[in-house]
């Protein structure tokens, strides 16, 4: 029978501990009904950028702009063609819109969230864009389902997962 060096156990368990343990503040989108995490960034890479979609009753396109601040996204600007059916109404953050391009901007929005899901609809055609990228949402999930935008603690497991995946 062999002898068996116990010593080399513990080195061993504590690389698959490190392997799993959430350690890395990234910028993730996850699947809101599974919990997976279908897209993950550096937040050096995502400090701004916009999400654009085509609005489902007046068929034009809306920009949300985004930074993240303190771990936190803010939402300091939306640009969009015409107001119609569940547009925005930011007169109440005391936000006068200016026609700017054509296209009817809001700025200086200041809006503070932890977190924010997007239902990716099947007209909306939903887009993360940053650094000149664009990557449509209908990448990550099936139209008809939700995903949620987050800072938060990601494993080596699961930047290994999604380096090899996308």
């Amino acid at each position: 029978m062999k002898n068996i060096n116990y010593k080399f156990i513990p080195i061993f368990l504590l690389i698959i501990i490190i392997f799993f343990i959430p350690m890395f503040n990234m910028f993730t989108i996850t699947e809101a009904e599974s919990g997976t995490v279908v897209y993950v960034n550096k937040l050096l890479n995502m400090r701004e950028f916009y999400i654009s979609f085509i609005h489902s009753v007046n068929r034009t396109p809306v920009n949300e702009y985004y930074k993240i601040v303190n771990n936190q996204f803010v939402v300091y600007k939306t640009t969009f063609y015409s107001y119609g059916a569940g547009m925005p109404d930011f007169e109440d953050l005391g936000q006068k819109p200016i026609l700017k391009d054509g296209m009817v901007c809001i700025d200086n929005l200041n809006i503070n969230m932890e977190s924010f899901s997007v239902f990716v609809g099947t007209i909306a055609n939903h887009s993360l864009n940053f650094n000149n990228k664009t990557y449509y949402l209908s990448q990550f999930v099936k139209p008809g389902k939700s995903v949620i935008f987050k800072i938060r603690k990601v494993s080596l497991y699961t930047l290994v997962r999604r380096y090899f995946y996308e």
